[in-house]
């Protein structure tokens, strides 16, 4: 049994050495995400407008009236004087020939107190420049930067083998044999004579209660419909998110766009006061898909993530909504993966366990993978140096 679980972990950790090695460098920046990209992009943050900030209405207006074959999906208000809103626009639909414009979907910033633009880029956008550097790297952890639904369904694949192999991995530091603790606690050490195995061994022992969870809700994030929720339904009911539910429907059902952001706004703060959310509006959206709204509210870095609502695009009715605390057992724990993911449950030291175990994530895929070749070396080595059989020295 010992011999298959050794191969399994050998072959599990070989296929995700890559992956996990760049989500972990990669999420070790972005625990700070918000900080670095207001650091080398003050210009997307800060604005001079002093006073009431405009109704989303205008903030919206003004940005698809200057930009006529777009059009608002997505807005983010800002969540301290003197900082800039957010507004995401996608292309319209061309009248002519029923297809989006020829337009790149583009995020725009505006001072919330004036309208006026400060600045734009194109969420995504490959590489390494100021304004692209963090929306990529974001992107790159999450989905490689894939096109379509690629590149989920892959880290998706990537996060369950790496749960399945912390499992085996844990199994195989046991010891054969009694005294079982005094011979298990070998495997905490890390002896200079053999430093790249024991760092492996012992840094995936020490550090293995944070990594699960971590690997855990990395399929949380990819796979949340796929397997999460029919996974943690097995003990305790979790619904569907508003998003999956409507996509089951047929186009007829979903009705159509009866309203805008201004009534939108109106609607979200009726039902927020409905469900007793005093926290300020942070987020809305509208799904063009799904024909419905959803609007976040509360500060996005918040110990257990913010609370949303979810509400028709054609009457205004409440469809579901998300609140951190409430729910069955599995809901709140699905809600729970995403402040586990990016460290803001333990606040900012859960944010800087995160950076530092991104980096420990990295150096366990290269020294694992620095032991498999050099055994595979050996084990070459041995079969070269080996002496020819009885049989073969009759026969020459």
């Amino acid at each position: 049994m010992r011999a298959i679980l050794v191969r399994l972990h050998r072959y599990l950790g070989l296929a995700t050495a890559l992956f996990l090695a760049l989500a972990g460098l990669t999420g070790s920046v972005l625990a700070f995400h918000h900080e670095l990209d207001e650091w080398l992009n003050p210009g997307f943050y800060h604005t001079s407008g002093v006073g009431e900030v405009l109704p989303p209405e205008r903030l919206v207006a003004r940005v698809e009236q200057a930009y006529p074959r777009m059009q608002v999906w997505y807005m983010e208000f800002p969540q301290e004087p003197g900082h800039a809103a957010l507004l995401a626009l996608v292309p319209r639909n061309d009248p002519q020939s029923g297809q989006p414009y020829a337009e790149k979907p583009v995020v725009r910033y505006l001072d919330a107190v004036t309208g006026e633009e400060v600045g734009y880029r194109h969420w995504g956008e490959c590489c390494f420049s100021r304004q692209n550097l963090v929306p990529f790297l974001l992107e790159f952890h999450y989905n490689l930067a894939l096109p379509g639904n690629w590149g989920l369904w892959l880290m998706g694949l990537v996060a369950i083998l790496w749960v399945v192999d912390s499992i085996v991995a844990l199994v195989l530091t046991f010891p054969r044999g009694r005294p079982f603790f005094a011979k298990w606690a070998v495997a905490w050490k890390v002896k200079p004579q053999r430093l790249n195995y024991d760092v492996h061994r012992a840094g995936g022992l020490w550090l293995w209660l944070l990594l699960l969870p971590v690997a855990i809700s990395s399929v949380a994030m990819n796979l949340p419909e796929q397997v999460f929720k029919p996974v943690v339904s097995l003990v305790s009911p979790v619904p569907p998110s508003v998003y999956h539910a409507r996509s089951q429907l047929a186009g007829e059902e979903l009705g159509t766009t009866a309203y805008g952001y201004d009534e939108a706004y109106r609607h979200a703060l009726r039902h927020a006061g409905q469900l007793g959310l005093d926290e300020p509006m942070t987020e809305l959206y509208y799904s063009f898909e799904y024909n419905f709204y959803g609007a976040g509210f509360g500060a996005h870095d918040s110990d257990q993530g913010n609370a949303w609502v979810f509400f028709h695009g054609s009457d205004g009715r409440l469809l579901g909504s998300e609140i951190p605390g409430q729910g069955t057992l599995g809901e709140r724990f699905f809600r729970l993966q995403l402040p586990i993911h990016g460290g803001r449950i333990l606040g900012f030291p859960g944010r800087v366990l995160i950076a530092v175990l991104g980096v420990a994530i990295a150096v366990l895929c290269v020294t694992g993978t620095l032991v498999w070749w050099r055994k595979r070396r050996a084990r070459r080595a041995t079969r070269v140096s080996r002496p020819p059989a009885v049989e073969d020295m009759d026969a020459g």
